[in-house]
């Protein structure tokens, strides 16, 4: 009897590890015009084979279609190359017939935006994956040419979210076809002193640090009114999908992403990651500040303020938490984003896959 038990219970065991979803992680790269990296990683390594659908709608493919690629899971990659069109791509990456994953690149190429990015894709601490092409991050939007118009016309964009103040602040050209310009303008009193002291050469490296640090300190405690103002936005499921934007999409933005991240329950590493990712997509020479005019030390210090790191976002979220306990908390009490609130905002962001 015990014999028979115990085979049973080992029968039951295998059945279920061998029917349990295998760790599976994706990544889209664009190699060239048309032609896109796809790769993954399974654990424990089953296997099988990969297919792959591409689509211009990420929620929508046709899989009764023949795929566009096909290779052992072993391969771990796959180069694709799709018809030349101006749409957006997203890929379906089925693998061994059962399991889903959804990719693209993190960065649609548009011309003479700065830090244009998707935040989609991440992984939250319950499994659950912040959609594709709903929510983009970006600097502003002011010098954009015909094809990134037309390509950001394609994506379906409804809204934008731009930080930037009154005097900064573009409306933007109707041929980008929103439904929705919301202006929510940050100025900090920390700002002022800055432009003085580029102005006069007077800017170190160690000033541009104390800046940024003291910058996400008063975000946290300054910036309240208008971030409430964009959850306020964000729980409004027919303003997707929506660009949050400033002039470079780093600073006011990237708190404001951090936020968002937190409420949608992220790890903190993948908030981070995000953050640091402005040092990839935001190009330092293009800013228009004409740093070689300054001396040596000014241009050092300026590239610290176009740069992000860690300590600066982690300044203004340590001290939420030292002040109010937790992130989570300080949603909730001073930005009004309730348990409610929450649950909207991931029923609209999040899915299983």
């Amino acid at each position: 009897m015990l014999k028979y038990t115990y085979s049973l219970l080992l029968f039951i065991l295998s059945v279920s590890c061998s029917s349990s979803r295998p760790e599976i992680e994706v990544a889209c790269e664009a190699v060239d015009n048309f032609e896109y990296l796809i790769k993954w990683d399974v654990y424990p390594m089953v296997q099988g084979t990969v297919k792959i659908y591409n689509s211009s709608d990420p929620e929508n493919f046709d899989t009764k279609k023949d795929p566009i690629a096909e290779s052992p899971i072993s391969d771990q990659a796959a180069r694709v190359k799709i018809n030349p069109n101006l749409h957006r791509q997203y890929f379906l990456v089925r693998f061994d017939d059962k399991y889903d994953m959804v990719t693209a690149t993190r960065a649609p190429q548009l011309n003479y935006i700065q830090n244009f990015r998707d935040i989609g894709g991440y992984r939250n601490n319950h499994q659950k994956y912040i959609r594709w092409g709903m929510i983009y991050r970006a600097g502003s939007l002011d010098s954009m040419d015909y094809l990134s118009t037309k390509r950001l016309n394609l994506m379906g964009i409804r809204t934008l979210i731009d930080f930037r103040n009154l005097e900064n602040f573009r409306t933007p050209p109707g041929t980008l076809h929103l439904e929705n310009v919301i202006n929510l303008p940050l100025s900090l009193p920390c700002e002022t002193p800055l432009c003085d002291k580029i102005k006069n050469n007077e800017l170190l490296r160690g000033d541009a640090i104390i800046f940024m640090q003291d910058l996400n300190l008063e975000l946290s405690e300054k910036a309240k009114s208008t971030y409430k103002s964009m959850f306020n936005q964000l729980i409004v499921e027919d303003n997707y999908p929506i660009i949050i934007s400033g002039d470079l999409g780093k600073d006011y933005v990237g708190f404001a992403i951090a936020l968002i991240m937190v409420a949608l329950d992220m790890p903190k590493d993948v908030i981070l990651y995000d953050y640091l990712l402005s040092n990839t997509y935001l190009n330092k020479r293009n800013v228009s500040l004409d740093c070689h005019k300054y001396p040596v030390h000014v241009q050092e210090a300026i590239t610290t303020l176009l740069s992000a790191d860690e300590r600066y976002l982690s300044c203004g979220l340590e001290k939420i938490i030292r002040d109010y306990g937790s992130v989570t908390k300080y949603l909730e009490k001073e930005l009004g984003v309730t348990q409610e609130k929450r649950n909207k905002l991931r029923q609209i962001l999040l899915q299983s896959k």
